[in-house]
């Protein structure tokens, strides 16, 4: 009897802390809410719609920028097509565009973001990228299921909010106890966080929080965070231009082989904030780098300093648009693709 009673009393209580945990975190609706995580079983859900996609369809490629920046749902109501979105937060696109070029007959439009920094060098968490691409492969009918049945949770409880990038302020275990301070003279230097920005639609739009979009306070805490990093790249040499030209070299084969059945590439340079952007220059120089790649790679390529519709909107922390802004640059860069003739207008139903 005592059993049942420590059994039933234990079973309360855990409800009882379970379901405070989660009112708690709800109530932090600026940096938490209820999501379906983009990890590799999402991107993988996506994945699956280029098989079936057309000459007429989009894919989406790049990195964070891409992600934050194009709006898929906006695209549809500007093009009457919804593109496929392949971007992934934090990795080169380099092994989806492998995979699509290499694995598929898809000959439609690649629309690709480049942020030179990671582009131009893609070791940088390269290996994180092609794991997805594995997965899409290997995933078993069990993993499937599993993900089909979490979705309701993750859909509904915010207390599961937490991201394959490993974000400092996610909410698994790790994660909370990485947010203790601990004030140590054994302890030196400055470790960079990983903050999460934002969260995503399931269709992977990446979507800023709003409280990022007019907090100071807020955007000086990524913005601090950025410059723990970025002036740490080298600057321009020998050895950069090398890694560059190799991954010019390689592209171009790629790409060579897409326009060959009938694919079109379009790059896009998005826009960064001279906090950002300046060590971008002294690492990868305009004049040596981006024009160098286009002239190679023969595809129209976009860059932020030559459209004003590129350009005109403020990046809450150097690097990535808020939801409206993004919405308003998708539409107009849509509206340039179709002026310049390399998309076409459909009708929406």
């Amino acid at each position: 009897m005592k059993l049942k009673q420590s059994f039933t009393f234990a079973l309360v209580l855990t409800i009882a802390s379970i379901t405070i945990w989660e009112l708690y975190w709800r109530t932090q609706t600026d940096y938490y809410i209820a999501y379906l995580e983009d990890d590799r079983n999402l991107w993988s859900q996506e994945r699956a719609k280029v098989e079936k996609a057309t000459s007429e369809d989009i894919i989406l490629l790049g990195a964070s920028r891409t992600g934050y920046n194009f709006n898929t749902h906006a695209w549809e109501d500007t093009q009457g097509i919804k593109p496929i979105n392949l971007t992934g937060n934090g990795k080169p696109p380099q092994p989806f565009i492998e995979d699509v070029i290499n694995n598929t007959k898809f000959n439609g439009t690649l629309v690709i973001g480049v942020t030179p920094l990671a582009f131009f060098d893609s070791s940088f968490r390269r290996n994180v990228t092609k794991q997805w691409v594995k997965h899409y492969y290997d995933r078993t009918y069990s993993q499937r299921l599993g993900f089909e049945l979490s979705k309701p949770l993750k859909r509904n409880l915010v207390m599961l909010s937490a991201s394959e990038a490993k974000s400092y302020n996610d909410l698994d275990l790790k994660s909370l106890i990485n947010r203790i301070s601990i004030d140590d003279d054994r302890i030196k230097g400055d470790k960079f966080k990983l903050v999460n920005i934002g969260y995503n639609d399931e269709y992977r739009n990446l979507i800023m929080f709003p409280r990022l979009t007019n907090n100071p306070a807020y955007q000086k805490e990524i913005t601090d965070e950025w410059d723990k990093v970025i002036p740490g790249v080298p600057d321009y040499s020998k050895k950069v231009e090398n890694t560059v030209q190799r991954e010019i070299k390689t592209l171009s084969v790629l790409v060579k082989k897409f326009k060959g059945r009938g694919g079109k590439v379009i790059f896009v340079r998005h826009k960064a904030e001279e906090g950002w952007n300046k060590h971008t220059k002294r690492m990868m120089p305009r004049d040596k780098v981006w024009n160098s790649f286009i002239k190679a790679i023969e595809c129209p390529g976009y860059h932020f300093e030559d459209y004003e519709f590129m350009s005109k909107h403020t990046l809450p922390e150097w690097s990535h648009m808020n939801a409206e802004d993004a919405k308003t640059y998708t539409k107009d860069m849509v509206y340039q693709l179709i002026k310049d003739g390399h998309l076409k207008k459909h009708k929406t139903n």
